[in-house]
């Protein structure tokens, strides 16, 4: 399923706050295979271009995204999403994606799915998680209040405190070698007054569009969605004076 229509449809001016980013290691986790690329892909490519590490989490492979395809199986669709998704991470310059092959539309905050996102925290060990945004429920937008958008947001906040970094919490992870750790902040992309990191894509923008045109399942010309994009990326970045920009809401994660 694809979120291009959200963010597309619910830009607005927000007032956001400069904030330095030291971060060495940075996970994205998102629900379908193209959320990140409308969100955050902007950002990966400028980090990993800073020569930061960068890898993504994708909850399902998007299967069901396919409206009225009723001839591919559904490894078929599954194959297609993911392959997509592969290129156009490479597009930002990310390496690693790592697909957790839960049923699309049927996410849910769930033990299994907070303990495989823990997994890929210890395997991974990012400084910086970027995720939706768990708290947004002003439940205006169909398209923005997706019932998977809503599901990973909340369990990747429950991974990252107190699961990830307190071996008592999913013991069968040490049995995989893989020790507890400790992410040092958070950044959740979404919409509100609240938000207050910016990050300025004017570099990476091409980057960004160049991703967004790997997931061509979904989008069959990406210069018919390009206006909008710059749109909403300028708009993002208005109160700062960027010309492109994408934002999010920083938390910091307690030991």
């Amino acid at each position: 399923m694809s979120c291009y229509k959200t963010l597309l449809l619910d830009a607005a001016v927000l007032p956001l706050q400069d904030t330095k980013m030291d971060h060495q290691s940075i996970l994205i986790i998102a629900a379908h295979p193209d959320d990140i690329d409308f969100r955050s892909s902007g950002s990966a490519a400028l980090w990993t271009r800073q020569g930061r590490r960068v890898a993504y989490v994708v909850a399902t492979s998007g299967e069901k995204g396919f409206n009225g395809n009723g001839k591919l199986s559904i490894e078929e669709r599954q194959a297609i999403r993911e392959g997509e998704q592969r290129a156009a991470a490479a597009a930002a310059g990310v390496e690693q994606v790592h697909f957790l092959k839960h049923p699309d539309g049927e996410l849910a905050n769930t033990p299994e799915l907070r303990r495989d996102l823990v997994r890929v925290m210890r395997q991974v060990k990012p400084d910086l998680i970027v995720s939706g945004d768990p708290s947004l429920d002003a439940y205006d937008s169909f398209y923005g209040y997706h019932s998977d958008h809503r599901a990973i947001a909340q369990a990747t906040f429950d991974a990252l405190y107190p699961a990830v970094g307190n071996e008592n919490f999913f013991p069968e992870l040490l049995k995989e070698g893989l020790e507890p750790h400790r992410p040092k902040e958070a950044y959740f992309s979404g919409r509100g007054a609240t938000l207050n990191v910016w990050v300025d894509i004017a570099e990476t923008f091409e980057a960004k569009l160049r991703a967004l045109a790997c997931h061509k399942s979904q989008i069959a010309d990406i210069k018919e969605i390009e206006p909008r994009l710059r749109e909403w990326s300028r708009e993002m970045g208005k109160e700062k004076g960027l010309a492109c920009a994408e934002c999010y809401r920083r938390l910091e994660i307690p030991d």
